[in-house]
């Protein structure tokens, strides 16, 4: 009852490799040269570029990222949405700007600084209204579920989110520009974070761990209407009155399912097609959003076993060489072939499902 009370409170492709490793040319190139500039924005709508000797406390009025023209910015969304998601934010090297994606791992930074330190329940009461009250306008709550403490960003779906300032704005050529964004959840972030079953969803499969009411990750298989199957994962833990997200997780899954095809990218980060993996592994990434492949032509459902570990449940005190593994972790697009992992092997959650298919 003190839970909800104080919640309620504050509430204002083409190739197919049968069993076979495929182990993909590693490419840790980035972008091949830097699109875009920091420029100030000031009161009066003037752009000028930022020096670098010019320090946080000396920029008048907000920062933003300039492109020359549309084409360069589309470029940019592109090499974007192509990374994987502990890179992506690595892609804007520049201390004079903070994108709406990295206000929101240091607002959630901010928030384990706050569950860490508060003294008393009422202590982390008062810090954490403020803390919302801080970021309100910016970021957003989570409104389906009011146990969840995080703060999240809007349409974070959206790849412009990683070249937006705080206010949304972009720089294209001249011309400030403010990128329209629902303020509602992504829906990556509503399959793990809003955990809502709901009856007759038969394209669907849902499940939730618990550990000691500390640890919690929560999962989901998909079959979308275009055929795709994804997984999502996404790891969650205690904090005083609520959860939060629980950002540096190892997560490994199994999908063992038929009749599918799965799908991964190559050197260059086109997906291409083959029968086999036996595992997915990410490293320090608490949220998966994974595209693992598509229902074979002319099946209109999908029988299987998700099986799903973390770095918590996974036997990582005796580590084992496994083939056909796809490993997102090496590499710029990530690697097939063998991979040391821990055992995976026992203490694995998920299920058994059958999924429908919904045109």
């Amino acid at each position: 009852m003190k839970k909800l009370l104080f919640l309620t409170a504050i509430a204002l492709a083409a190739i197919s490799c049968q069993d076979e490793e495929s182990s993909l040319p590693i490419d840790n190139s980035s972008p091949q040269s830097q699109k875009f500039q920091v420029v100030q924005i000031t009161g009066q709508g003037e752009i000028i570029p930022i020096d670098n000797s010019k320090t946080r406390s000396s920029i008048q009025g907000e920062t933003a990222l300039q492109f020359t023209s549309e084409a360069d910015y589309q470029l940019s969304l592109k090499e974007i949405n192509d990374m994987q998601s502990y890179n992506r934010l690595a892609y804007v090297d520049a201390n004079d700007f903070i994108s709406l994606q990295e206000l929101a791992m240091k607002a959630d930074e901010e928030l384990e600084e706050i569950a860490n330190t508060a003294t008393s329940e009422s202590d982390f009461i008062t810090k954490y209204s403020q803390y919302v009250e801080k970021y309100k306008g910016l970021l957003i709550t989570n409104k389906y579920d009011n146990e969840d403490l995080s703060l999240y960003v809007p349409d974070g779906d959206n790849v412009s989110t990683y070249l937006v300032n705080s206010s949304r704005k972009v720089v294209i050529g001249n011309e400030v520009k403010k990128i329209s964004l629902s303020d509602d959840m992504s829906e990556s972030d509503k399959a793990v974070y809003a955990y809502t079953p709901l009856s007759g969803e038969t394209n669907i499969f849902n499940f939730q761990n618990f550990i000691e009411d500390k640890k919690k990750t929560t999962g989901r298989v998909e079959l979308k209407s275009t055929s795709e199957i994804s997984v999502h994962v996404g790891c969650q833990k205690k904090t005083w009155l609520g959860w939060k997200r629980d950002n540096n997780r190892d997560v490994y899954f199994q999908l063992v399912a038929s009749p599918m095809y799965f799908t991964l990218p190559n050197a260059a980060g086109d997906p291409y097609n083959l029968d086999f993996v036996r595992f997915h592994a990410f490293h320090n990434d608490g949220k998966i959003d994974w595209s693992a492949g598509g229902l074979k032509p002319g099946a209109t459902s999908l029988s299987g076993k998700i099986s799903v570990w973390t770095d918590i449940t996974a036997n990582t005190s005796e580590q084992v060489s496994y083939t056909n593994v796809f490993a997102r972790y090496v590499g710029k697009y990530g690697t097939y072939g063998t991979h040391t992992l821990p055992k995976l092997e026992g203490g694995s959650y998920g299920g058994d499902f059958t999924l429908a298919f919904i045109r």
